[in-house]
């Protein structure tokens, strides 16, 4: 490499003008169509031996995006490459950089600031000839050419240069210095600590840069506004500063990780921070942002005296101004007020101390915080920021509290420390109320979601500020829900009982006493009787319903209260979805009390029927509700006549989805009616489940009731299995009505006792065996299937066997149809899951399935594993883990037949899995794989001579095999997974460094080319 400007030798296959050109089309408006083979070309020029020259020979150019295109070319060219330069050749590179950066200093040019950058990378490579990097800088811009190292002795002092050097030339060095400790960050964790050695004494430097930038800008931020120079110094000094803080904020990150060997040298960077915090007064961009960047990532850079210097100037006339005025930087102010809250809190003195002048006016500014009376999100982003100091207050508080038992007298500072406590709850609790609705119609979808975000994070603090203050906050947003309920303030009303609700799950029977309070007084009546208040509050009160069930279980009394009011709520569209779901907790949770009103319930949803809110979801839930009253009665005949008014319900539903598709008269609403009536099925079918406090008769087990089966409410499983069939025929395309009939069929799954969902086998292998490869939604009723078969593990009846085969040869059937998993991979992953649940269960079900159709369904699964289909893969080698697993064990009655799958299989398996070891499969996948590995060597022990010939026909091994390099790998490789066999971290390891090994021979075998349309004729 020859100093200064390199013309570009005749070897280059483009002269450099046809360079400039390629890098001023790609740069420059048109041509998109040709813009890829342009960067094609250009990349080759960088990577090539002569890109260095072809760099440095751009870099003289007059067209600014040349010149960058040069220092992207070095910067490529270091990343590369520069670990084959000499030490002369390294010397010559920095050399010309230092001489490009000293020839055109501008700062406004991106080429300059890119070769800033590149000479920061040149820094922390091995290769630099460099140390006093900054001084040398300085020392270059000073004499117009580059000064390094070895000349530095003889110039003055860092100190004495650089007031002398030009605005231009001084945020260079910053934005170096600033791309030093950015490059330094990113090799923190390299063994080579060279970069870090030579870097570190460059702090001296530093300081010196940021006292004078900093002096320069303060002063010309100080122009007076009258002063002619004022339009021009201002914005300047803004820019200085600014650059000098991104510089100072970088080097304090990287010395809270590279100084803890010489903290003596983090003196250099606090001397600058007074004229860093002197910024702030200036309205400097980003400058209080940055400084709560520290603040929050390295709190103890700053000292006691620079903390107090800092919370000085918040309480300064600039930073009252900056609280009074609800804007942006009231913001960026905040964080810096919480950060600080919370380094005091951190040292546990900020409550511990509550008779600390100076602790009682960071609490009250914090509180203040919380005042502005606009709402959030939409014009106060502060209490977002505030309520993370907050919600740290309560759950530290809350931590330490926890140590003191009854018995153990409590600190003084408790009470202050509570008070703080209710008192940032009773903020919150203002602030999460609604504005009225004309102010919310204007509202942004995004304003609304900020809101809504933010009554939820407040909701947590409300759950953690209850287990501090229990009795007293729960009373406090009683009060504040009774007095808006007596005095119409609907909004106050909503935000008290959100309060309420919140922490309903904590309270327990005692707090009856206090609730009684809120529930005595009418308000579900006026709930229902006053039209103006707004459906937010009616919403809430919903919620209340289903958030205080346990209440009502206990207290029946206010039921009569309750229930009408959500019937009402029910007829109202935007109430009632809420309020079925309401209802249906409600009746399940109380459901032995209501069980004398059935009949009324029954009236109730005839009128209910009647609104206009009657659809999918509704029904569904009010009848899920109303089953579980049924569920509650004592006997099977008690609950016969109930289940049978249910299904008159869902028969009605059912016969006119059926006629209204068959006449012809409207399908979409035919469509909307099935899906109705099975949803409606399995919502009963759910309530219908035996509740966990039923007593489970011993005996029953043994002689389960045929009532269902058999007897009476025989009946009613005729029913349900006709609704499943008939309307999966009628709508045999639609897949939500597909999905939701296989819902009906898993409720039963779940049932430990007989009951009128508990269908026979034969019911869900007759439904299945109806699909096809052409079913919609047919991955979720192969789901179905794997629950049937796990719901019948211990079934070892004749009748389930029969069914279990039937499944299977289905399931086998489907796969061929199949052929390949790539054809379907979702389908291909049912099947195998299918297949798995039959190992895992009952493997000896594979005797009965003739040999040709085993081997079509164990060679599938093996294509699934060679299969790029991430999902397949995963699935098959999840069944082949299983196998070998079952194979190995010795405690499986089934081991014998995973032997034999083992033995026929195992190297076809193992030759699908070390395909994927070679390279083929992602990383995201390579876990997955290696499982199945380490399973079968440690079943089978011809494993080794599996994976040996397995490794031999791999494409990729076959390419290099006569490199004695690679067969050493691959020896190190079968010998490090058969002894590590027994450890699964070091297993996965053998595999991942193998695995990385593949994924770079397969990168050698494709190069990069230049563009045939770029190369020279």
């Amino acid at each position: 490499m020859a100093d200064g400007a390199v013309q570009p030798p005749p070897a280059y296959p483009l002269s450099l003008e046809e360079i400039e050109g390629l890098v001023n089309s790609l740069y420059g408006p048109g041509k998109a169509q040709r813009l890829p083979e342009t960067e094609a070309t250009l990349r080759v020029l960088q990577r090539s031996p002569q890109g260095w020259d072809i760099a440095d020979a751009l870099m003289n150019s007059s067209v600014e995006q040349v010149r960058f295109f040069g220092a992207l070319t070095f910067t490529i060219k270091l990343n590369h490459d520069s670990a084959g330069l000499s030490e002369e050749a390294s010397q010559q590179l920095l050399y010309k950089l230092v001489h490009h950066l000293v020839l055109r200093p501008s700062f406004s040019s991106v080429a300059t600031r890119k070769l800033c950058s590149t000479l920061a990378q040149y820094f922390c490579k091995p290769i630099a000839a460099w140390t006093m990097c900054i001084r040398s800088l300085a020392v270059s811009f000073a004499q117009g050419q580059p000064v390094l190292d070895d000349a530095l002795s003889t110039h003055a002092s860092t100190w004495d240069i650089l007031p002398s050097l030009s605005d231009d030339q001084l945020l260079c060095l910053l934005e170096v210095g600033m791309n030093l400790a950015d490059e330094a960050k990113k090799i923190a964790n390299l063994p080579d600590r060279s970069a870090h050695e030579r870097l570190v004494p460059n702090v001296e430097s530093i300081e010196a840069i940021l006292q004078v930038a900093f002096g320069r800008g303060i002063k010309y931020l100080s122009t007076h506004a009258s002063s002619n120079d004022y339009m021009v110094l201002c914005p300047l000094g803004d820019r200085i500063c600014g650059t000098a803080l991104k510089c100072f904020i970088g080097w304090i990150y990287y010395a809270q990780s590279e100084f803890k060997g010489e903290p003596e040298k983090m003196k250099y960077l606090r001397s600058v921070t007074e004229l860093a915090l002197a910024c702030l007064e200036f309205h400097v961009d980003d400058a209080m942002d940055l400084v709560a960047e520290v603040l929050e990532n390295y709190p103890k850079f700053f000292d006691l005296k620079q903390q107090e210097m800092l919370w000085a100037a918040i309480m300064s006339p600039w930073g009252m101004e900056i609280l009074k005025n609800l804007d942006a930087e009231t913001v960026s102010l905040a964080r810096i007020i919480v950060t600080y809250g919370q380094i005091l809190l951190d040292a546990r003195i900020l409550y511990r101390e509550p008779d600390n002048a100076h602790h009682q006016q960071v609490m009250s500014v914090l509180h203040e915080l919380l005042k502005y009376p606009q709402p959030v999100g939409v014009e106060d982003d502060v209490a977002p920021v505030v309520l993370d100091f907050w919600n740290n207050y309560v759950s530290t508080v809350a931590e330490e509290l926890f140590q003191f038992t009854e018995e153990i007298v409590k600190p003084a500072w408790v009470d202050d420390a509570n008070a703080n406590v209710l008192l940032a709850v009773s903020e919150f609790l203002q602030k999460i109320t609604f504005p009225a609705a004309a102010i919310t119609k204007d509202w942004s979808s995004e304003e609304k979601k900020t809101f809504k975000v933010f009554r939820i994070d407040v909701r947590d603090i409300v759950q953690e500020a209850f287990e501090v203050l229990r009795d007293v906050i729960l009373d406090q947003f009683l009060n504040f829900a009774i007095q808006a309920l007596e005095t119409g303030n609907w909004m106050e009303l909503e935000a008290g009982m959100f309060c309420l609700n919140a922490v309903s799950e904590a309270l327990a029977e005692p707090a009856d006493e206090h609730m009684q309070r809120l529930f005595e007084r009418p308000l579900f009546t006026v709930m229902l009787g006053t039209a103006e208040i707004p459906a937010l509050t009616r919403r809430t009160a919903v919620e209340m319903v289903a958030s205080f069930n346990m209440f009502f279980l206990r207290h029946p009394e206010f039921l009569p209260q309750v229930l009408p009011f959500l019937l009402s709520a029910l007829a109202q569209p935007s109430l009632a979805h809420s309020a079925a779901k309401s209802f249906a907790s409600l009746c399940s949770e109380c459901r032995k009390s209501l069980t004398s009103e059935l009949t009324s319930f029954f009236q109730m949803y005839e009128q209910f029927l009647g609104y206009q809110t009657a659809e999918e979801f509704t029904k569904s839930k009010v009848l899920e509700g109303i089953a579980a009253i049924v569920q509650a009665q004592a006997s099977d005949g008690e609950r016969l006549p109930g289940v049978q008014q249910l299904f008159r319900y869902v028969t009605h539903d059912a016969m006119q989805a059926i006629n209204i598709t068959k006449e012809g008269y409207d399908p979409e609403q035919g469509q909307i009616l099935a899906l109705t009536t099975l949803k409606c099925l399995a919502g009963i079918g759910k309530s219908l489940q035996a509740s966990d406090e039923d007593v489970i008769d011993l005996e029953s087990e043994h002689n389960p009731s045929q009532y269902w089966t058999q007897g009476p409410g025989k009946e009613i499983q005729n029913q349900i299995i006709n609704f499943v069939n008939y309307l999966t025929q009628v709508f045999i395309a639609n897949s939500e009505v597909i999905e939701a009939a296989c819902d009906v069929l898993r409720v039963g799954l779940k049932e430990t006792v007989p009951g009128p969902f508990v269908l026979p086998p034969s019911a869900f292998i007759d439904f299945i065996t109806k699909t096809s490869m052409l079913t919609p939604r047919l991955p979720y009723v192969l789901e179905t299937a794997c629950c049937f078969i796990s719901s019948h593990k211990s079934d070892n009846s004749e009748d389930y066997q029969l069914q279990a085969q039937r499944l299977l040869h289905h399931i086998l059937a489907i796969m061929q149809g199949l052929q390949h998993p790539s054809n379907d991979p979702e389908i291909s992953v049912g099947c195998i899951e299918v297949i798995q649940k039959f190992i895992s269960t009952n493997a000896a079900i594979l005797v009965t399935v003739p040999a040709e159709v085993l081997k079509g369904m164990f060679d599938f699964s093996v294509e699934c594993i060679r299969s790029p289909e991430v999902l397949p893969k995963r699935a098959a080698a999840s069944l082949w883990k299983d196998i070998f697993e079952l194979s190995g064990s010795t405690k499986n009655q089934h081991q014998p037949t995973g032997q034999e799958i083992t033995i026929h299989f195992g190297p076809a398996v193992t030759s699908a899995l070390i395909f994927n070891v070679c390279g083929e499969v992602d990383g995201s996948s390579l876990d997955q794989i290696v499982v199945p590995l380490r399973k079968i060597i440690q079943s089978d022990r011809n494993a080794k001579t599996y994976i040996t010939n397995s490794l031999a026909e791999q494409p990729l091994i076959i390419r290099i095999k006569d490199d004695p390099a690679t067969q050493d790998i691959i020896r190190k490789f079968v010998e490090g997974l058969v002894r590590n066999a027994r450890s699964s971290m070091a297993f996965k390891q053998t595999v991942k460094d193998f695995w990385t090994k593949c994924k770079q021979m397969q990168m050698q075998f494709a190069p990069q080319t230049m563009h045939p349309g770029h190369r020279a004729t």
